[in-house]
């Protein structure tokens, strides 16, 4: 049974909006992008895949691009959070968070964003804004190192991005499925090692631009 709006015309009655519905909405809307992309991705599909009615779907989200906007939002990367002082730990959190991510159930979000982006306007579009925030609160990271003094100045925002979560991305897309055990068991040891050789790499005069 669907939940009921409230309070949409005097004298109305029903009960109150149940504050966990988005909550279902976006777990299944991320296992379905993440399962099917944006040719599965349909306000039926995520209706049966999270048990909330398709009327109560339109109600909050006016089409299949703005749910899957919220989507990312809700359950995908949120760098703003990571200011822990000092850039070292800023970059551990990021590489963490970014193999937390891709290791999840959900993982495939990204590849599938990558590949409906160029063919579907409305994946573009809807997401333009994730992305675009996503990428400035990465490059804020480094930003910060550089106006502490931790990274020489002139240093690439991009190249240390490339540097930090290319290789943390490829490390899962290039290893079997069956040995990505091992990937988890060693992500203290990788991340760390990860880390250290890109300061100390840019640490060496003229690098980093």
């Amino acid at each position: 049974m669907e939940d009921t709006e409230i309070g949409a015309a005097p004298g109305r009655r029903g009960r109150p909006r149940d504050p966990g519905v988005e909550d279902k909405v976006y777990d299944a809307a991320i296992r379905l992008y993440a399962q099917t992309g944006w040719a599965g991705f349909t306000f039926e599909a995520v209706a049966r895949e999270s048990g909330i009615g398709k009327p109560s779907l339109y109600r909050r989200w006016g089409s299949r691009g703005e749910l899957l906007a919220q989507t990312f939002q809700a359950r995908w990367f949120d760098v703003e959070r990571i200011d822990t002082g000092n850039l070292r730990d800023d970059l551990l959190a990021l590489a963490h968070t970014t193999l937390d991510h891709l290791l999840s159930s959900h993982g495939r979000v990204v590849l599938r964003m990558l590949l409906d982006t160029p063919d579907h306007p409305e994946v573009a579009a809807s997401t333009a804004s994730y992305r675009e925030g996503v990428t400035a609160a990465a490059r804020g990271i480094v930003r910060a190192g550089i106006r502490r003094g931790e990274l020489p100045p002139g240093t690439s925002p991009t190249l240390v991005l490339d540097m930090v979560v290319g290789a943390v991305t490829n490390r899962v897309h290039s290893t079997p499925p069956d040995l990505l055990d091992r990937v988890v068991a060693g992500s203290e040891e990788f991340v760390g090692a990860l880390v250290d050789a890109v300061l100390r790499g840019l640490s060496t005069p003229g690098a980093g631009k």
